[in-house]
Formats: structure tokens, sequence, C-alpha cells
């Protein structure tokens, strides 16, 4: 187990964008009598956002950060990382953060990176790009999030299907002397990859 504390960073903001489809589960087709409430008991996942065919993890990405920088009137060219977290980014090549920086207008100057993570991507996203901005060599950092799972999931395995919906987020980050410190602890169990 990873324990561990990040000085001199402050979180400014969070945008999150999912698409306007919408699946509820009480409605999924194959759930047999009962077995929708069962899910929906157990999970909590009432409905999913599902992306467009054309939309991209990306795309979802993009909105928010766009949406971000406006509402804390950030100058593009003050944004010194952009960070990418996915599993399902737009191209294999190239990285899906460089296109980003490019959608963005962000500076050439801008560190970006992609990690591939799914569900504790946020966490170990925010990890990486407070670490990186902690030394106060770069001040301001977009940690983007996102992924569109219903591309490469089944409709009809019920199994994952009601599980899993589409969305994509931006967290603004920024150098900060007097932000309280971060408290992470991060674990690994690749052990049991095959039941995924």
């Amino acid at each position: 187990m990873a324990f561990f504390s990040i000085d001199n960073i402050a979180v400014r903001g969070v945008v999150t964008t999912t698409p306007s489809r919408i699946e509820e589960n009480i409605s999924y087709p194959l759930f047999g009598e009962g077995e929708a409430e069962k899910v929906i008991a157990s999970t909590g996942i009432e409905r999913r956002h599902i992306a467009g065919k054309d939309t991209t993890a990306g795309d979802l990405c993009y909105q928010s950060a766009q949406h971000l920088l406006q509402q804390l009137q950030w100058e593009k060219d003050s944004i010194d990382c952009l960070i990418f977290v996915s599993q399902t980014p737009d191209y294999k090549l190239p990285a899906t953060s460089c296109i980003l920086q490019g959608r963005l207008g962000l500076p050439a100057t801008c560190f970006a990176l992609d990690i591939s993570y799914g569900c504790p991507g946020w966490i170990y996203g925010l990890s990486v790009i407070s670490s990186l901005l902690s030394a106060g060599k770069m001040r301001r950092g977009l940690l983007l999030v996102g992924d569109t799972p219903t591309k490469f999931k089944n409709p009809l395995d019920k199994t994952a299907w009601p599980l899993f919906g589409d969305a994509g987020s931006a967290t603004a980050i920024e150098f900060d002397t007097d932000a309280q410190p971060m408290q992470f602890i991060l674990e690994t169990d690749g052990t049991a990859y095959k039941s995924i």
C-alpha cells in the first residue's frame, strides 16, 4: 500500500459532461422479473448515459475543460500540464492528451500525458498531476478523465451493460503554498484480472 502526502496543491474546480441519451436500468429488456430492482439495489445504478457513435471520451472531456476554463477565467496559456486518463482513448495513436492540447488551444509548452486506467483513474490521475505541480515549476494543470465504454460493451451482456455509462470530466489543479496537504492511499491487486 502506498500512503503519501502532496503539499502545495489546490483543486480549483470540477466539471463533468454526460451525453443526453439515457438508458434506465429498470427498463433493460434482458432482466427477468425482479432482476432490475436487485441490480439497482446492489449497485445504486439506476440509469446510464450513452454517447453517440461519433462521440469520444476526448470529446466529452473537451466540453468539460472548455466550460471549466471559462468558469475559472483561466487564460489558456497559463496551463502548464494536461493529463488524460481513460481506458477508451480516441485513438491508439496519437495520444488523446496531445489532441486535446491542440483542440483546447493550450501552449506548445504544455506537458501532455495519457494514462490508461479504469475505476481508480481519477484518483491515480490526481496523484500524478499533483506530484508534477507540487514542486512549483508548473503552476496550473488540467486533469481530464473520461470513458465511453458502451462503444465496446455488448448490450446483450446483462452482467456488464447495466453497469457502464459514458462521461467526461475536467479538474483544475493549481500550485498553492497555502493549500492543505492532499493525502493518498493507493494499492493495486492485479491477481484477479480474469474476473473483469
